[in-house]
């Protein structure tokens, strides 16, 4: 029998996308394990090899609901509920002293992550995170203590650069425990599209065009290039001569533009069928533009409070589209100026300028 593996992220989305290919690769030597929120799930069942799936919606999920010991008896709380399971290791990507004591309670042997410091936590030199890293530091020293000197973590991991793409830390991770990342394409399994966008690229494809997706919705406001700045792109004629432009909605989602052909996905596999028929994907730093670099597609992302350095779409960093304009960026979805500058600042122009390097599709 192989030795299981937990692999905690309680992050959103597109950051499980990232740590998608340490899983398939931690499947040749163990039995992987996910604990992630519930709402993640469907993404890993979408693997060729699904891991075992435990759901739980962390309560710092809603900080201003949560305060930092309420947090820490809910991890060593659900910590326990795992340890039956009887892992013998346990990772996590994030600088967060919280997963430590989570993968701490669950009684795995070895325990390997990024401990918090300046240089592994994201975004440490704002005030809200200096604060957050201040209390996570205080808290790996008050475990120490109270556990005679045993440590959350048995292998602290220490990112090599501060701006070191964030699947960097999963290769680090893989290193340890030797194994190998996976990025073979496509990484998750590709569902027939939907019918509505089946037919759409038959005729593109019938008029000698190929299929532009654009994904015009993200989840936070400091990522959402205005609406206005998208109709004019879209409007615009240079874009039409190369691509049939296909506008994939949320769920109760209104279209951009009414002449613009759009389809609903109703599920992260509606997504990932419509994304695969894609020659080239356009959208925010967001769930949609990781998903479509899993998949092999060329991804143009329009990035706002994020750093493409950090989280890029898997090699797409060259195509991300981004003004640095603002003194406080990156802040890290916490907005201080009187408007969202970084994306105000993206013009039509900027990135029908990135449109036009995607080549022809064969």
């Amino acid at each position: 029998m192989k030795p299981k593996l937990l692999v905690v992220e309680l992050h959103h989305l597109g950051d499980a996308v990232i740590g998608l290919p340490f899983v398939r690769g931690a499947q040749e030597h163990f039995e992987v394990h996910v604990l992630c929120r519930p709402a993640t799930a469907s993404l890993y069942r979408l693997l060729s090899q699904p891991p075992v799936i435990h759901g739980w919606d962390p309560p710092w999920a809603e900080e201003a609901s949560c305060g930092p010991w309420k947090s820490i008896e809910a991890a060593m709380a659900e910590g326990r509920v795992l340890h039956p399971q009887g892992f013998a290791s346990a990772v996590c990507v994030w600088a967060d002293a919280r997963a430590a004591v989570l993968m701490a309670s669950t009684g795995s042997e070895q325990r390997i992550g990024f401990p918090m410091n300046s240089v592994n936590y994201y975004g440490a030199n704002i005030l809200w995170r200096r604060k957050n890293l201040r209390a996570g530091r205080l808290l790996e020293f008050f475990w120490r203590i109270a556990h005679l000197g045993r440590a959350l973590l048995t292998t602290r991991l220490q990112r090599v650069d501060p701006d070191q793409p964030h699947l960097r830390c999963w290769e680090q991770i893989a290193e340890t425990l030797g194994v190998a990342c996976d990025y073979s394409t496509p990484w998750v399994s590709t569902p027939e599209p939907i019918r509505d966008v089946a037919d759409f690229v038959l005729a593109a494809r019938s008029a000698g065009k190929n299929v532009l997706v654009v994904h015009t919705n993200a989840r936070l406001p400091s990522k959402q290039w205005p609406r206005e700045m998208w109709r004019g792109l879209l409007r615009s004629p240079d874009v039409f001569p190369r691509f049939a432009l296909l506008e994939l909605l949320p769920p109760k989602t209104d279209p951009l533009d009414s002449e613009i052909h759009s389809v609903t996905t109703q599920s992260i596999a509606d997504l990932a069928g419509a994304l695969s028929a894609a020659d080239a994907v356009l959208c925010h730093d967001s769930f949609p533009a990781h998903l479509a670099a899993a998949l092999g597609k060329p991804v143009m992302t329009i990035f706002g409070s994020g750093q493409p350095d950090w989280f890029a779409p898997w090699q797409n960093r060259t195509r991300a589209v981004q003004r640095h304009v603002c003194p406080l960026h990156p802040c890290l979805e916490r907005c201080a100026m009187d408007s969202y500058l970084c994306l105000d600042a993206v013009s039509v122009e900027d990135v029908q300028a990135m449109i036009n390097q995607i080549p022809e599709a064969r």
